[in-house]
């Protein structure tokens, strides 16, 4: 039995013919595999750096790395190691000035410990922890009357969790996460700014923490509540963290409950039509992590491809210029036609073919691979839309990975190829061969890939089957030939000896099904006894006169 007749038989039975739901499903591993292998594209957490020249007076507060505070804060110089050093070695009394009762000396202090915890390398988060002062700058984020320091204890907290999970550890359980959910209503837009970036950090270090921040205080509601008012324009910096903090509380393993995350989606719907590359990027993420998905019915697909005009901008953004935004908006397709055929067919009808097309020819191999990987996806619907597959094109340019690829993206062109001779009607079979799918399909023989020998005898009985179909007068299945004639059959015969059982089967099989006609020729050959004359005759008739004598 075929693998892709295997795959049909693990359905319930509802549908007839190919079971496209299964075909797609099963492609869950090779996701997860292609997936590690290319690690996350998205920073799971952020640490407030001290790269970003200064403004004048004040700094900017919240790109990826900073120097000085916010636009409530005065610009100052970064620390170079040699401030550091000296810093730390003076570090109990700026933990005797954290805990005056006099503000500007504490103001001070936790400025001091902010900028230590603010260099690109290494910064000294541990040697703060061993301080002692988590807990007083835990306690400086109710101080809603002193909100300059409220705002740089924020900065050093988020900090402290941007590293090692024992660091997010220490902030978690000193009462960091109902601390910053608090803050995200705080009347200051920086307060609220510092607090989603720390619970972006939190929520980024692990499910576990990221579902005590998605259970605590409504904090999903009250992130939405800062991406969508309608009263105050939240600045561009703000959109870019809450994007990305919500990216964070939608990702992770085991996956986040639906009910917990579900209203954020026709949030992200709105985000992904900005043009600021950080919000796309982040946006398409955050839907990418939603659309993986394995519950019944595809609910969390459906979710997404209900809202208006997201799978036409999903199409768009993978035309983008830059790979940040082209991955994820890439895998959020790739995930959205997993689903079953109806929400296939919704992608299929915004037309992404094309686009797909240009991206198997890109230089990144991770979106070659990926777009193949989708493409097969696709190839497992109906014959309908395998031939929208075909129309577009596409064909050409998966056999020739298949031909010249790195073998890994090879794999992914194998799969796309091999679901159409399982799921396409003759004709379209016919198409795959005469493109050049034989020669193509048979080089994969000699990989050390044992499931992916397997998908690919599948297609070559596969196409077989068609080529006896369509015989002509003469008897010859011309695809055997072909076979034959590209050195197909001797890497078939040379899979009998192979150590994994199905691929010996299945060779077998091939073999006898359609190459045994030689032998049995040979064997009409063989040279027969004339019981009369005691003589051989070689495929003569013995009733004639003439005979070969030994």
């Amino acid at each position: 039995m075929s693998m892709f007749a295997q795959r049909r038989q693990n359905r319930s039975g509802v549908k007839k013919g190919i079971d496209n739901d299964v075909s797609r499903k099963n492609r869950a591993e090779v996701t997860i595999s292609l997936r590690k292998k290319n690690r996350e594209e998205q920073m799971l957490k952020r640490r407030m750096g001290a790269s970003t020249p200064a403004t004048e007076n004040n700094e900017n507060v919240n790109s990826m790395n900073m120097n000085g505070s916010s636009s409530t804060s005065t610009s100052l110089p970064k620390l170079s190691k040699s401030d550091i050093k000296q810093r730390l070695t003076n570090i109990d009394q700026l933990v005797s000035k954290l805990h005056s009762n006099d503000p500007n000396d504490r103001l001070h202090a936790t400025i001091e410990f902010r900028r230590m915890l603010s260099v690109e390398d290494s910064p000294p988060i541990q040697d703060v922890i061993n301080s002692g002062v988590v807990p007083r700058l835990m306690e400086f984020l109710s101080y809603n009357n002193e909100e300059k320091l409220q705002f740089e204890a924020a900065w050093t907290i988020t900090n402290i969790a941007s590293g090692t999970t024992s660091h997010t550890q220490c902030v978690v359980q000193h009462g960091g996460i109902p601390a910053f959910v608090n803050l995200l209503s705080s009347p200051n837009a920086d307060v609220r700014e510092q607090a989603v970036w720390a619970l972006g950090n939190i929520a980024g270090d692990s499910s576990e923490y990221r579902d005590s921040v998605l259970n605590t205080g409504n904090s999903m509601q009250r992130l939405i509540t800062i991406i969508s008012n309608n009263q105050v324009t939240p600045k561009l910096t703000m959109v870019r963290n809450a994007t990305w903090c919500m990216s964070n509380f939608c990702r992770g393993k085991p996956k986040p409950e639906f009910n917990s995350i579900k209203d954020c989606i026709p949030v992200l719907a709105k985000l992904i039509m900005k043009n600021d590359p950080e919000v796309l990027a982040d946006s398409c993420w955050a839907l990418s992590y939603v659309t993986d998905d394995q519950t019944q019915g595809n609910v969390k697909i459906q979710s997404v491809i209900q809202c208006p005009g997201i799978a036409k901008r999903l199409i768009y953004l993978l035309q983008h210029g830059t790979d940040a935004v082209q991955i994820p908006s890439l895998r959020t397709i790739g995930n959205i036609v997993t689903g079953d055929d109806s929400q296939t067919q919704i992608m299929l009808n915004e037309n992404p073919l094309p686009a797909l097309l240009g991206t198997l020819s890109c230089q990144r191999k991770s979106l070659r691979k990926e777009a193949c990987w989708t493409i097969s996806n696709i190839t497992a619907g109906t014959a309908t839309q395998i031939q929208q597959v075909i129309a577009a094109n596409l064909i050409p340019s998966l056999v020739n990975i298949l031909k010249e690829d790195q073998f890994d993206v090879q794999k992914e062109a194998a799969w796309a190829l091999g679901n159409v001779t399982s799921g396409g009607t003759d004709e379209q079979t016919k198409f795959l061969v005469s493109q050049g799918c034989i020669p193509a399909l048979c080089g994969i023989f000699s990989c050390d890939d044992a499931k992916i020998i397997i998908v690919v005898l599948d297609a070559i009985e596969k196409i077989l089957e068609v080529g006896k179909r369509i015989t002509g007068m003469d008897g010859v299945n011309d695809y055997a030939d072909a076979i034959e004639d590209c050195d197909g059959l001797d890497a078939i015969e040379a899979l009998q000896r192979h150590e994994n059982e199905e691929i010996y089967d299945k060779s077998v099989k091939i073999l006898k099904n359609y190459f045994d006609s030689d032998e049995e020729e040979n064997m009409a050959m063989a040279p027969e006894v004339d019981h009369t004359t005691g003589q051989f005759g070689f495929g003569m008739n013995t009733n004639t006169p003439a005979q070969f004598n030994f």
